[in-house]
């Protein structure tokens, strides 16, 4: 048997002889080419609408879970202030007169915006001459006013003083005691007469005036 042989080319390796060549074409004819196109365009937009519609479906299922609660809860709350209501119902005249109370407070407050407790002030002026033996027999009071019925400045009123005392020394130490009553409101004290002589027994009468310290009450600033 015998084998023919192909003439070898020297200037051809036998790698290049069995190498494919890197050429494609695309020997399809336009319109089915055109048409595998459309028909993967057509798909991606089929795709692309679903996934659209889910998602709003999605975000529909949860606006409409979220306002399904949300009226529930505003349904519950509802129901707890209706409770509420219900039960101040109960409590209503109370209610009206604690009211009451307040206006009445506030409306005295502004009516006693001046008040002076008297009777304490004037237990004090008497109670301050005991220990100089100072008897107080007459006391008159009377507040600053100006032609509105308010006071006016920091000087609201005058307390008038009469009484006896063992000797001049005492009528002074009364004085003295009643300066250093600045703190309760007191002020100026003025001796307007003396008579008598020390051995005897004097008697006096002096004034003392009140600064805006004093004014206090139950309905005002509270009284120390």
């Amino acid at each position: 048997m015998t084998t023919a042989l192909m003439p070898l080319d020297p200037s051809v390796s036998p790698q290049h002889a069995n190498r494919i060549l890197p050429i494609r074409a695309n020997l399809l004819p336009q319109d089915i080419s055109a048409g595998r196109r459309a028909r993967r365009t057509r798909a991606a937009v089929i795709v692309a609408v679903v996934l659209v519609v889910a998602m709003l479906g999605a975000w529909y299922w949860h606006a409409t879970v979220q306002k399904r609660d949300a009226e529930a809860d505003f349904a519950s709350v509802t129901e707890q202030v209706s409770q509420v209501q219900k039960g101040q119902r109960a409590y209503s005249d109370l209610t009206t007169t604690k009211n009451t109370n307040i206006k009445m407070t506030g409306q005295l407050g502004k009516l006693m915006a001046e008040d002076v407790p008297w009777q304490a002030v004037l237990d004090l002026v008497r109670t301050t001459g005991a220990t100089y033996e100072v008897t107080v027999t007459e006391l008159t009071g009377q507040l600053a006013r100006d032609n509105t019925g308010s006071t006016t400045g920091d000087v609201i009123g005058t307390i008038n003083i009469s009484g006896k005392a063992p000797d001049k020394k005492a009528v002074a130490k009364y004085v003295l005691a009643l300066v250093a009553l600045k703190s309760k409101g007191f002020t100026d004290p003025f001796v307007s007469n003396v008579s008598g002589v020390d051995t005897e027994g004097v008697t006096f009468n002096l004034s003392v005036s009140l600064t805006k310290v004093a004014m206090c009450g139950t309905y005002t600033t509270k009284c120390s």
